[in-house]
């Protein structure tokens, strides 16, 4: 995974002298048979006990927060005016949330809610039209990763207490996907804006406390010990939930919780299940594996602030020289596919966005026969993603074969999204993400967060006018086509280009039920858990 997902402290280069492809196999890193443990019982104490790997990175404050681990409390402590179904669905479909109903102008600069009633703010304080632009406003004085979503807001009008009129300064067809965006604004408690302010916009308060509309509190937040969240009894939503209360403790290390997911002691793995174990999972009988519908892709960044890579045809000619069909196979296969399109699977149609992946060593062969004996080469990934580690290993491997001279190095999440965008000469050639994700379904949040120069994912720097300003004509339009050209464009550059598409693996203990209903194609590490339950019978008590 990206440093969205986890982060571990930053490991010494790699030596490869040992390394050869052959001993990297898939298969080879299987492990034990130890998923039949014994498994466990359900719970009677209504309390789901899940885990953090390596912490959540950021604190749990929807306008801060922009990474993976933590979605699985933002998502259920706080919610916007409107969501993606849950559900096991291929696409995105945005339905109701806060606003039970929505108007759209044909130039997709006006977009004018009805809000629901009877909706309380975990401080007490009802949810109506003075929530919204207060919210909004929040998002833009954190200005964090996030605040783009909310930059093209010229005006919030409130019609009434429940109904909001938002004028948007420019056209922008990807709206409704902001809000619907797991990192999208969510709706905050003006009070607790107001109150809690200090001189940092409620950032301190709201990094051990929430103030959402969720069907969860935060009642724990301690960094590097755990978070815990506890159902909110004045909920506007019909449910009777299970669990009551959700654990999440950190660990250090993922086999770690594997053990005590094994044992019985986890309830389940949201994120971060290592590829060589997932067949073992597939084939347990006391746990059940999921392989659900997700917006993640497999990336090759590649910098063009380093003499090596600064020209465009070399980055397509590296990319190229790679078998991604055999790399995806071997490293990450059970639960990816090779890319064929431009953009995440379903942003797009599927007969808009089409693409082979291309392989051409010979091309590779000539590119690096043409530079220095021995030219160096820094192949980057993050800390902490065992499949990042040995695409990196088994790329490098190749370019060695070919008499360069290839190291991998790891990264932290603050080097990765801190000192690599403002220093992209100091960071390495290369960078491979086999597992990260865009903000939302639409094609222009994969092509923003990417491609464009301010882009949140866009860790190398590597941009190009003519990709942003086709982005730019498709946000106003809505236009597929225009989108597809952008995405050409990208790949014309060698901007980090799609190498796979993958899917949210999920384990549970077999007694847990409504994991696939309970999942958003949009929401890695996540579910809601307040329409979890437990099958008959398997109680402890029972």
């Amino acid at each position: 995974m990206t440093p969205r997902t986890t982060h571990r402290r930053a490991g010494a280069r790699l030596p490869l002298a040992l390394l050869a492809v052959g001993t990297l196999l898939l298969s080879g890193c299987a492990g034990g048979d130890s998923a039949d443990g014994g498994g466990s019982t359900a719970p009677t104490d209504h309390t789901l006990r899940l885990g953090v790997l390596n912490d959540i990175g950021q604190p749990p404050d929807p306008d801060v927060y922009y990474s993976g681990n933590g979605l699985a409390i933002t998502t259920n402590t706080y919610e916007g005016l409107v969501r993606y179904e849950a559900g096991n669905h291929d696409t995105a479909t945005i339905v109701p949330s806060l606003a039970e109903s929505w108007e759209v102008s044909d130039d997709f600069t006006q977009y004018t809610f009805v809000l629901r009633q009877g909706v309380k703010f975990h401080d007490g304080t009802d949810f109506d039209s003075s929530a919204v632009e207060a919210s909004f406003q929040r998002r833009l004085d954190v200005d964090a990763g996030p605040a783009y979503m909310v930059q093209g807001v010229a005006d919030v009008e409130e019609l009434d207490d429940h109904t909001v009129r938002v004028t948007l300064s420019e056209p922008n067809s990807a709206f409704l996907d902001y809000l619907a965006s797991p990192y999208g604004p969510r709706m905050i408690s003006p009070t607790v804006i107001k109150e809690q302010a200090g001189d940092d916009f409620a950032q301190t308060y709201l990094s051990t406390a929430s103030a959402g509309t969720g069907p969860y509190t935060l009642s724990k937040a301690v960094v590097g010990d755990g978070y815990e969240l506890t159902y909110f009894e004045d909920y506007w939503g019909d449910l009777d939930p299970e669990f009551t209360t959700i654990e999440l403790p950190v660990y250090t290390e993922i086999s770690a919780m594997q053990l005590e997911l094994e044992k019985g002691d986890l309830h389940a793995l949201l994120a971060s299940v290592p590829t060589a174990s997932r067949q073992k999972y597939l084939d347990s009988e006391s746990l059940e594996a999921y392989a659900l519908p997700s917006f993640q892709v497999g990336v090759l960044y590649m910098n063009p602030n380093r003499e090596l890579l600064a020209d465009a045809s070399a980055r397509r000619t590296l990319f190229e020289g790679i078998d991604w069909e055999a790399l995806v196979s071997q490293v990450t296969g059970v639960g990816s596919e090779v890319a064929e399109g431009y953009y995440p699977k379903g942003a797009l149609p599927s007969d808009v966005d089409k693409r082979e992946l291309v392989h051409d060593p010979a091309a590779l062969e000539k590119w690096v026969s043409s530079l220095p004996a021995g030219t160096p080469i820094q192949i980057g990934y993050s800390a902490g993603s065992a499949d990042a580690e040995q695409m990196s290993n088994i790329i490098a491997a190749q370019l060695q074969a070919l008499g360069m001279k290839a190291t991998v190095t790891s990264h932290q999440a603050s080097e990765v999204f801190g000192d690599f965008p403002v220093h992209p000469e100091d960071a390495p050639d290369v960078l491979v993400s086999p597992g990260t994700w865009p903000d939302s379904n639409n094609a222009f949040m994969h092509g923003h967060v990417f491609w464009d120069p301010d882009g949140g994912l866009n860790h190398l720097q590597c941009s190009d006018e003519t990709t942003t300003a086709l982005l730019s004509e498709a946000l106003a339009t809505g236009s597929d086509e225009t989108y597809m050209e952008a995405g050409e464009a990208a790949y014309d550059a060698g901007c980090a280009p799609t190498f796979a598409w993958s899917t949210d693996f999920i384990v549970g203990q077999n007694w847990l039920e409504g994991v696939e209903q309970s999942h958003s194609i949009a929401a890695p590490a996540t579910l809601d858990f307040a329409t979890l339950s437990v099958a008959e019978g398997t109680a402890a008590s029972e």
